[in-house]
């Protein structure tokens, strides 16, 4: 019964992951070609592709996470499902992040057939630090906040910020390496994420549980 209630588990929030993450983080990948060009791009442009451009899928494939649980009428039916509601987090993050490293893999694949020359498997490895953070950042807003939309705000905030040449350089990985700074924001914020995204339902006196 248990591993039967885990698949159920797995595949109700893969296909909650595919509507709200996936299928948006595909379309956003098709746009970029239209406005930034994708061939035969050497190392520096091929990076400043990849962390401007690709990293923004970080903002449709981690943020809207927690948006089931925020909407309005969700406390009770929460508190009732047999799951540890943090647990089902980290899976879904789990999933997303699956799903993040096969779309930058074939991005940097369609790149590459394109012409253009870069160390594909440490991009890879590099875009994924970036898009994380991003992702990360926004997520974390909305655990705290418990509003998605204040989640894509402060990610996108955080994008622009980035593009200040000094102040984001320490967190563009791709052009200048996954710095200490970024490595520790992920797991700091990562920590975070876990912790409030549960803390309203233990407020109300309750174990955080879901599907």
């Amino acid at each position: 019964m248990g591993a039967r209630n885990l698949l159920t588990v797995i595949g109700s929030n893969f296909r909650l992951n595919f509507k709200q993450t996936l299928f948006p983080g595909i379309l956003l990948l098709f746009v970029i070609p239209l406005i930034y060009g994708t061939s035969n791009l050497d190392s520096v442009k091929s990076a400043d592709c990849l962390e401007r451009m690709v990293a923004l899928i970080g903002l449709p494939m981690f943020v809207p996470l927690l948006k089931p649980e925020q909407d309005g009428g969700m406390d009770a039916i929460i508190t009732l499902r047999p799951f540890p509601y943090r647990i089902i987090i980290v899976l879904r993050v789990v999933l997303s992040l699956i799903c993040t490293v096969a779309l930058v893999l074939v991005f940097e694949g369609f790149m590459l057939i394109g012409g253009c020359l870069f160390p594909a498997p440490v991009f890879a490895l590099q875009t994924l630090a970036v898009t994380m953070t991003l992702g990360f950042v926004g997520l974390l807003a909305s655990a705290v906040s418990r509003n998605t939309v204040v989640g894509f705000l402060v990610s996108f905030c955080w994008y622009c910020v980035l593009q200040v040449e000094n102040i984001g350089a320490i967190f563009k990985s791709v052009s200048n390496g996954i710095s200490v700074y970024q490595f520790f924001l992920l797991l700091g914020s990562g920590a975070a994420i876990i912790f409030f995204s549960g803390l309203p339902f233990e407020k109300k006196g309750h174990p955080a549980y879901a599907v």
